[in-house]
């Protein structure tokens, strides 16, 4: 983790008030006292072709085994478990598998599978309970999207049936679930995104399309989610600082504390609407996006950006061209394409993970193209992109400097610390609100 102090002479204070159903709190911040450091990346690389017999050992009797567990979702949960389980048919298809189906690909040389915990089991041993039934399969490698999948790789851990599996987490760091560390062994690999640089290009957009009053509504403030909004602002800032405007950019942000909808969080989110404190609000945080979405609509259908995936293409949470078009883009962590990309790389390194993913926790971002806005070049249908001022060509060129460095987004993710201080944020260009959810 590579750690760089700001290195700021001034010292601005700014005392805001954060209006939460009728009552105020003040917040003193001092923009200065956020630390900065930038979490190490790890550039993966794109590559999604196999080594020429690289898979010559797999055949339809004896087939390359890829077998996926949901987290406390299903399959079309629209965000972690989907986008994964795409990329892991989509893989399987590419590469001598048969048709794709509901229940996986079922034929050819590469098959695959999932098992959803037994409802009423989301719990570290209702995960593994399905992880054992992967396994029992015949899985050659487990892929377990999303964070809630730390306590039941301790259990794997600790269990021959998993010996020699590969376990592919999304999301998951080296502890349990009461945070006590574990040890991954050279099957393990898992992959956390920066947040922040998609979060970061989300602000900047919003605020170049013409956006002067922005939203946060956050799930949990864990880290993931932390990153992602501080990275909006950061981003809001910037983009402010440039156009040099008069009067600063302004955040209201808020967490529901749970990942999904609920009545105070479409509260707030109406209130910021109709009052114009909120132009547009950014919806992180699983299930939390049908608050901020039913709000839109109550308010006339106004403007949210979504997390995770490209939002925009769910036509089954959005099924009218209106619904769809309240989308203006989404911060995307590309699970799909990472999916692919890290399957193709256990491929060719023989039917292991490689020096650097082997036992590791490895982060993922821009320069290797895993995190993102969408646009109609990568992603698919020309509404995708919302803005009208903000050109894609603005946009590649953002991108571009966020890979190589010219543009250094801060990783703080310490909650505390970011919201009593503006997040770290000159407040001459920004300031937020930040609603306590407490």
């Amino acid at each position: 983790m590579k750690k760089k102090r700001f290195g700021l002479m001034a010292m601005s204070l700014l005392a805001v008030f954060a209006t939460a159903c009728g009552g105020t709190s003040t917040v003193t911040k001092d923009w200065t006292k956020v630390e900065f450091y930038e979490l190490k990346e790890t550039d993966i690389g794109t590559n999604t072709t196999i080594t020429d017999g690289k898979l010559d050992g797999y055949t339809a009797e004896k087939p390359l085994r890829i077998g996926l567990v949901t987290d406390s979702g299903t399959l079309n949960d629209h965000s972690f478990n989907e986008s994964a389980w795409k990329g892991v048919n989509e893989f399987a298809r590419k590469n001598g598998g048969g048709e794709i189906t509901k229940e996986g690909v079922k034929t050819g040389s590469v098959q695959t599978m999932y098992v959803q915990p037994t409802p009423g089991q989301y719990t570290p041993q209702g995960r593994f309970n399905a992880m054992k039934s992967v396994a029992s399969w015949g899985a050659d490698v487990i892929v377990l999207p999303g964070y809630l999948f730390q306590g039941a790789i301790s259990l794997a851990l600790k269990d021959e049936a998993f010996k020699d599996k590969y376990l592919l987490a999304l999301d998951c760091a080296e502890t349990d679930d009461d945070g006590n560390a574990i040890t991954f062994t050279d099957k393990i690999t898992s992959v956390i995104y920066r947040e922040e640089q998609c979060g970061y290009l989300a602000g900047y957009a919003a605020v170049k399309e013409g956006y002067r009053k922005l939203g946060f509504v956050g799930g949990v403030a864990v880290p993931a989610v932390i990153r992602y909004g501080s990275g909006y602002v950061q981003g809001a800032a910037e983009a402010a600082k440039e156009l040099k405007l008069e009067s600063p950019v302004t955040v209201q942000y808020y967490y529901a504390g749970a990942f999904e909808g609920t009545t105070q969080a479409t509260t707030f989110a109406k209130q910021w609407y109709n009052s114009g404190s909120a132009e547009i609000i950014f919806s992180c945080g699983g299930s939390v996006y049908t608050s901020v979405f039913d709000a839109s609509k109550a308010c006339g259908y106004k403007p949210w950006i979504g997390v995770d995936v490209n939002q925009h293409a769910d036509t089954e949470s959005f099924p009218t061209q209106q619904d769809r078009d309240t989308i203006v883009t989404s911060a995307m962590k590309n699970l799909t394409f990472a999916t692919q990309v890290l399957l193709t790389d256990w491929v060719n390194e023989g039917g292991k993970w490689n020096s650097t993913l082997a036992s590791n926790v490895i982060t993922v971002g821009a320069k290797s193209k895993m995190v993102k806005l969408p646009t109609p070049e990568e992603d698919g249908g020309d509404d995708c992109w919302g803005f009208e001022n903000f050109s894609i060509e603005e946009y590649n060129e953002l991108y571009k400097n966020i890979q190589n460095g010219t543009i250094e987004v801060n990783s703080n993710s310490d909650n505390d610390e970011l919201t009593k201080n503006n997040f770290g944020v000159d407040p001459q260009y920004c300031t937020v609100n930040y609603v306590s959810s407490n």
